[in-house]
């Protein structure tokens, strides 16, 4: 994905422990000896003084100086910026090293915020980093508002598991009209703000017309609502107190509305910054995936132009086979590392859905896997080959600026055939 740094023996490494008010600098040369160490705060003043100090020792030993600090929260990012608008080199260390570095090296599990710093400066001092830089233009822009995107439908799905809880202690008979709790028919009936004895107290005309009324323009089934009158006259639940659970029902469809209506207004804006990346259309012609999958995908991989080979966003996706072997045994099954990002595992996982439907390549070669003589793969093993031959798709229509072809014969294929 990016080239090693291959430091010199008179090159610095500033490790950075970052907070969000204060940062911790440990600054060492190539062959261990830490020079110092000191505190900066997270602003411009603090920078500044953070540039000034790696330079002063750089200077010393006329050599390079590298900063290192690990991608967490938001952090991270003006640092970076920081530092690329001012031509310095900055690494971007993975978390979860830094973590096993410090198990392996303090085995009392001491962890303190110059240690922290130190780990990071020792894996750069042995290379076990790769240089790696921010993404501008629309891919950092997709990326922010794919993570705006992805939050706002997991509050909304955690709202809808919210209304099923409640729904069992006000009208436990609405679940068996709607399977989907989200159908504008259900919300526009929570919307009343109505006990179930209330409902059924009115004409069942009179009920139509309020859930007509406060359908927001959708169209509703009349026999829905009829089923729902006549479900609310023989309802389990009494009657005592059921006005503030009714009213909060109502008040949580207000907000699954409000949430909604953000989403669908930045999924307009997403497609609109999909539409200026210029590997969108390609990875579009893949069927069976959407502008959400490709949306996906694009904000979690960036550019395309960082990668020599597929399998690298499959690691990048945690998707990789692990295995385990012991001096008393081979391992058979290889499950995923899961040491990835797991918001791209997610959007894999639904597209590879989508294509198992509308992709024949990625249909014939699941069918092959389950039902191929010699060791077959069960469902779910032969499910994560797939995410991991989709992704190898995306990065070849990427990669070479080609549409899908379903009928393209790889080489060695055509060779036999």
């Amino acid at each position: 994905m990016a080239r090693r740094l291959r430091l010199e023996p008179e090159d610095i490494i500033v490790g950075l422990d970052l907070a969000g008010e204060q940062h911790q600098a440990v600054i060492c040369r190539m062959e261990g000896e830490r020079l110092t160490r000191f505190r900066v705060p997270h602003s411009l003043v603090g920078f500044d003084d953070l540039l000034m100090r790696a330079r002063l020792l750089a200077s010393q030993s006329s050599g390079r100086r590298v900063f290192a600090f690990e991608a967490t929260g938001h952090v991270w990012e003006a640092l970076a910026h920081y530092l690329e608008a001012r031509g310095e080199e900055y690494v971007i260390v993975n978390p979860l090293a830094t973590f096993r570095l410090r198990e392996a090296r303090q085995m009392n599990r001491h962890k303190t915020d110059i240690s922290d710093a130190e780990q990071i400066a020792e894996l750069v001092r042995n290379d076990l980093v790769t240089e790696t830089k921010l993404e501008a233009g629309p891919y950092l822009e997709l990326r922010r508002s794919w993570g705006e995107y992805a939050r706002l439908r997991e509050e909304r799905a955690r709202l809808k598991t919210l209304l099923s809880h409640q729904l069992y202690g006000v009208f436990p008979e609405l679940r068996s009209v709607w399977t989907d709790l989200l159908a504008p028919g259900c919300l526009a009936v929570l919307r009343l703000g109505l006990t179930p004895q209330e409902i059924g107290a009115m004409p069942v005309n009179d009920f139509i017309r309020r859930a007509k009324a406060a359908s927001r323009g959708r169209r509703l089934w009349r026999f829905k609502l009829m089923a729902v009158h006549e479900r609310a006259q023989r309802t389990v639940v009494p009657a005592a107190a059921l006005g503030p659970l009714a009213r909060e029902l109502a008040r949580l469809a207000e907000r699954v509305d409000l949430l909604s209506d953000q989403i669908d207004a930045l999924a307009l804006e997403i497609q609109k910054v999909l539409a200026v990346v210029k590997e969108s259309r390609y990875l579009l012609s893949i069927p069976g995936l959407a502008w959400s999958s490709a949306a996906g995908i694009l904000a979690h991989v960036g550019s395309i132009d960082k990668y020599r080979h597929g399998r690298q966003l499959i690691k990048l996706a945690g998707t990789n086979p692990s295995r385990h072997d012991t001096g008393q045994r081979i391992g058979r099954k290889q499950g995923m590392t899961h040491r990835g990002r797991s918001g791209l595992r997610q959007v894999l996982y639904m597209a590879t859905l989508s294509c198992l439907q509308h992709n024949p390549r990625i249909r014939a070669h699941f069918d092959r896997l389950i039902q191929r003589p010699d060791r077959p793969l069960a469902r779910m093993q032969a499910f994560g080959a797939c995410m991991n031959k989709l992704l190898l798709y995306a990065f070849a229509v990427m990669k070479r600026r080609e549409t899908f072809d379903a009928e393209h014969a790889w080489k060695g294929a055509a060779l036999v055939a």
